[in-house]
């Protein structure tokens, strides 16, 4: 294994010596990035280009004649386009500022945090939550995260989550939802479904019986996680916990964003791919 990684960072190494140039050039110019990002939503003209980023023609005609020389940009008549491999690199230029973005933005929420169970796959991606906004509690507002959870997961057409903590109001609010027909797709770790089953009476355990038969409720169980998230067609929430093993109660990101909804999604199914199904 240590071989392993030992030579896919030469590999990696070799195949930034190869490309740097072509990197340092694309991203290390704050004018040809903004003509990348401009030319990124479809042609443009000149004129088009310098409303746009406020820079003169002159830097921007130069830049461009750059651009076409190297083949990341195309001129027909007056406008501009970008090439099919400017389409690549530009895409991927965007999606590297908005991880820059993510990581700058919401430093509290990674730095001593355990990330270790979002897979690489969706690390990479993590620009995705860009556009969400990092609920933190207050000294006079402790519950602050949690309220907004409470609001957030109203109203939806289906909610699924990971829970690996616990809360006895969850029990009373998911019942709620699922009485009015919001679908419910839960992961539970083995230790939050056995606290989740001895906090619930009789009664409470013949309507979650009753919903999970009209599959209205569905469960999943897993060893253990270290995110706690919920999504629904409208909104993610997303909490860590920290590097010491204990969740941290105070921060909670939330996002209204399709990109973020996507993404949420798609971390719901690489953890139900790991659990299993449960049967009451």
């Amino acid at each position: 294994m240590i071989v392993g990684a030992i030579n896919i960072t030469l590999e990696y190494l070799d195949i930034y010596n190869e490309t740097k140039d072509l990197l340092r050039y694309t991203s290390n110019s704050s004018v040809r990035v903004q003509i990348l990002i401009c030319l990124n939503e479809g042609i443009q003209t000149m004129s088009e280009l310098k409303k746009y980023t406020g820079i003169s023609s002159s830097t921007i005609s130069n830049n461009l004649s750059n651009l076409e020389k190297r083949n990341i940009t195309t001129k027909e008549g007056e406008k501009y386009a970008l090439s099919p491999l400017g389409d690549i690199l530009t895409l991927n230029l965007i999606e590297n500022i908005k991880t820059v973005s993510v990581v700058r933005k919401f430093q509290k929420l990674w730095l001593n945090h355990d990330l270790s169970d979002i897979p690489p796959a969706l690390l990479k991606k993590v620009g995705s939550l860009y556009k969400a906004n990092l609920i933190e509690a207050e000294s006079e507002e402790l519950y602050k995260p949690h309220e907004i959870y409470e609001e957030v997961i109203q109203n939806s057409k289906y909610v699924k989550g990971v829970s690996p903590i616990f809360r006895f109001s969850y029990i009373e609010l998911y019942r709620n939802i699922v009485e009015n027909d919001i679908t419910v797709e839960l992961i539970l770790t083995k230790s939050i479904l056995s606290e989740t089953l001895s906090g619930i009476d009789s009664k409470s355990l013949e309507y979650l019986s009753e919903f999970m038969s009209q599959e209205k409720v569905k469960f999943w169980v897993i060893n253990d996680a270290k995110t706690a998230f919920t999504v629904t067609d409208k909104y993610l929430s997303l909490g860590l916990f920290h590097e010491d093993g204990n969740y941290d109660h105070t921060r909670d990101l939330i996002s209204d964003d399709n990109d973020a909804v996507t993404w949420g999604n798609q971390l719901f199914e690489y953890y139900k791919n790991q659990a299993e199904k449960l049967e009451l």
